[in-house]
């Protein structure tokens, strides 16, 4: 189908091999996240080869332009299943805990607003099966995907909206300032004071893990400790999930040699503070995972610390932002600035009960965000 000029398509996924040479070679002209990499969708690929998913190309002329993977699947809304496209997802809880961020469509920087813009009025016009669709699901995505899919007349629903959160780091060195001196008293007053105790112990430093025999411990013993604090919470914890730990085994083994993802050990002499698993794309470090070693004084405060002494290295290093990405944590307030709002999207052609579900959505939104007595 011609839209603007481009021409879209949807058809059943060749072979991964296939993929992979279109999928870097777009992605070096794109401006995409680092989940719109191929380091993520190939790991994700490789992690769970039972998908069978449709992939949306979008070309101009004989160049990819648009790339993106929807996994059909049959979902419980309610009280009525529906066929939905999942965009970099599968639907099934496990395998989705790898949390897809900055979700949406990998495409041409030339053209990428057009593409968004046109993208949803290809799919409210595709019907044929094994393309129908009830709905569309778009994870942790911006706003500027659900203005998109409303314009070419979807019906959207928001399921869960997050807040993310990031430190530029190239205006702190802009300024001149030191990064403590740009955030809240109380919270520079946390960390200095906590430094000081740790330095008792020696010297603080963190250390990136060089070789994959190094990464692999450094892995563990992440695990271990985040596993830790999270039972002791009474949480499961991510580690809880074979296929959270498989997926990022996979991912370290494919990415830490060039560099795109990185394990840093944080210590106060021989002691420990944390570890801290991140990922790192064209400028932007990614904040995903973390392992702390919490002690009895609440005055050493491990995420605080481990945070900003990563985050320090990479200020040295000339990264452009560190980003804690979505949550409600209370440290990425603390430490960044709010950045956008990731929401989980989904989409419906019109009908009256699509209507009927985002005019009470959103009413019950309203009324859960009215103030309440204190």
């Amino acid at each position: 189908m011609n839209i603007d000029g481009l021409t879209y398509t949807l058809e059943s996924l060749g072979t991964t091999k296939d993929l992979r040479g279109a999928w870097t070679d777009l992605e070096s002209r794109s401006d995409c996240s680092f989940f719109l990499t191929w380091d993520w969708i190939g790991t994700w690929l490789t992690a769970t080869p039972n998908l069978s998913p449709l992939l949306l190309s979008v070309r101009d002329r004989s160049l990819i332009v648009g790339l993106a993977l929807l996994e059909p699947a049959q979902l419980r809304r309610k009280f009525v299943s529906t066929n939905a496209l999942l965009m970099h997802q599968t639907g099934n809880p496990a395998t989705d805990a790898i949390t897809i961020e900055y979700n949406g469509i990998l495409c041409d920087r030339r053209h990428a607003p057009s593409i968004i813009r046109s993208v949803f009025r290809f799919l409210a016009q595709t019907k044929t099966s094994p393309r129908n669709w009830d709905e569309i699901h778009i994870s942790l995505a911006t706003d500027l995907i659900g203005r998109a899919a409303e314009d070419a007349g979807l019906i959207g629903l928001e399921l869960a909206r997050k807040q993310s959160w990031f430190v530029d780091l190239e205006a702190v060195r802009s300024s001149g300032r030191p990064y403590l001196e740009t955030i809240g008293r109380n919270t520079r007053h946390q960390i200095r004071r906590a430094m000081k105790s740790y330095e008792l112990r020696g010297s603080i430093k963190a250390v990136a893990a060089r070789s994959q025999d190094e990464a692999a411990v450094y892995f563990d013993e992440l695990k271990l400790h985040h596993q830790s604090t999270w039972v002791k919470r009474g949480k499961a914890g991510s580690f809880v999930n074979p296929f959270f730990e498989d997926f990022h085994r996979i991912l370290i083994e494919k990415c830490l040699k060039r560099e795109t993802v990185e394990l840093v050990r944080v210590t106060a002499g021989k002691e420990l503070i944390g570890l801290l698993y991140n990922f790192v794309h064209r400028g932007r470090v990614y904040a995903y995972q973390t392992g702390l070693c919490y002690e009895n004084d609440h005055k050493l405060k491990p995420g605080l610390v481990s945070h900003y002494i990563c985050l320090e290295r990479h200020l040295e290093r000339g990264a452009l932002v560190y980003d804690f990405m979505a949550g409600d944590s209370r440290y990425k307030a603390n430490l960044g600035l709010p950045g956008p709002e990731l929401s989980h999207h989904v989409f419906k052609r019109p009908s009256i009960i699509a209507r009927s579900e985002s005019f009470f959505r959103n009413m019950k939104k309203k009324f859960s965000d009215l103030p309440t007595a204190r």
